[in-house]
């Protein structure tokens, strides 16, 4: 059997269906293709960087695992995160918890791009720190769904794949998610 091509730039499907024909080093480009938007994702669900890293780690060992399965005529992009939807629920199955753990903001939250003054950073703080908390309380399904399309990027096709459900389903809880939050952002009751 021929190895992969070195050097080319390969579809994620294509890395995936070689990690699963057991070219083990074609899993490295995907977790560093992947690390940063399923780590944001992660930490978003959790709100605890700690807690997110480990199920990052988890997340990954779950597509070791599981590499003999995956179908390589499905987006590799929405197993992943299906994966670690899954592995975010588990954790709060686990911990008899909500998902989202506490209150604290990552510093990535509290920064501000540039030097404002300290009345803009104030008000750029309290407005996200007001959307963060927003965020927080959606309905898991409607949490779930804005994060993959904001902080994962996945398009609704994806995150349809990603959650199990329809594109339909995926698009009415992102249209419903989206209204509320922008009803308590200007400050509308429910």
């Amino acid at each position: 059997m021929e190895g992969p091509v070195e050097g080319n730039a390969d579809g994620d499907e294509e890395l995936m269906a070689d990690v699963a024909a057991g070219w083990d080093e074609r899993l490295e480009p995907l977790v560093r293709r992947h690390a940063d938007a399923l780590l944001r994702f992660l930490e978003r669900m959790t709100r605890d960087r700690h807690r997110a890293e480990e199920l990052f780690q988890e997340t990954w060992l779950a597509v070791w695992r599981g590499r003999r399965g995956y179908d390589p005529e499905s987006p590799f992009r929405a197993w992943l995160y299906r994966i670690a939807l899954n592995k975010c629920r588990e954790a709060g199955r686990r911990r008899r918890e909500p998902v989202v753990a506490n209150g604290e903001r990552s510093p990535g939250e509290r920064a501000a791009s540039g030097n404002p003054s300290p009345a803009q950073s104030a008000a750029t703080s309290e407005a996200a720190a007001r959307a963060v908390d927003a965020l927080d309380r959606l309905p898991p399904r409607q949490r779930a769904v804005t994060v993959m399309r904001i902080y994962g990027g996945l398009s609704l096709r994806e995150i349809a794949e990603a959650t199990g459900r329809g594109e339909g389903t995926a698009r009415a809880n992102l249209h419903h998610a989206l209204r509320r939050l922008r009803r308590e952002l200007d400050g509308e009751p429910g």
